[in-house]
Formats: structure tokens, sequence, C-alpha cells
């Protein structure tokens, strides 16, 4: 990736992160060990799969979202949750998440098709 590239995901988890923050949502991670911190943040990303497959289940996917305002369809909504949550745990540990992207794409691109694996 490039670094523009980079530089672009690491803003765009900054901006979710502050958000995060003036919203409260990490009001007492001071209080709780790194353990307790990433059993939330693992259960709050965990939540957002878990609405998004139900929305599959429930072929719900394309309809829109039951919150007023929102202007988007379950799938865009929970997607954008998942993709929030990830940005902002990132964040939150100082982890440069475009950095980390962008060596993860390029291990990626070096790896078999399917892994290795069969899904057949």
């Amino acid at each position: 990736m490039k670094q523009e590239q980079i530089d672009i995901i690491n803003e765009v988890a900054d901006e979710l992160y502050k958000n995060a923050v003036n919203h409260g949502f990490h009001d007492n991670d001071y209080q709780k060990s790194v353990l307790d911190n990433y059993g939330t943040w693992c259960n709050n990303l965990h939540d957002e799969v878990s609405e998004l497959w139900t929305a599959v289940r429930k072929g719900k996917l394309t309809q829109q979202c039951d919150k007023k305002g929102c202007d988007l369809t379950n799938e865009e909504e929970e997607l954008a949750d998942i993709f929030i949550r990830c940005c902002d745990t990132a964040r939150k540990r100082g982890v440069n998440l475009g950095e980390a992207v962008s060596k993860k794409h390029a291990y990626n691109q070096t790896r078999p098709h399917m892994h290795g694996n069969c899904l057949c």
C-alpha cells in the first residue's frame, strides 16, 4: 500500500476513536486491566458481527436499518459498525492500523489460493 493510503486509514481511525471517547465508550478503561478492556472491546465487536449474521439469517440485509435518521441498509450499518469498532480499539491501544493493514495485505498477497484450504 502507498503511504498516502496508510495515512488515510490512520486518520479515519483517529476520527472514529475520538468520537467513541466523546460518547463515553472509554470512560472507565483506566480502571480496568488490558484483559478486561479487551473482553469488553471484543464482545462489542462480536455483537456487531452477530447483528450482521442475524440480518443475513432473517433475510434483512437489504432492508433499511431501524435507527431513526440512519440512511443505511442493515448490511451497510453492521459492516460500518464492525469497521468502527476495529478502528476504535486499534487507536485506543496505539496500534498503527494503517501500517498493520498494509503489512498484513502484503503478506496475504504471498499466500496460496484460499491459504491452502478448500471450502468444498
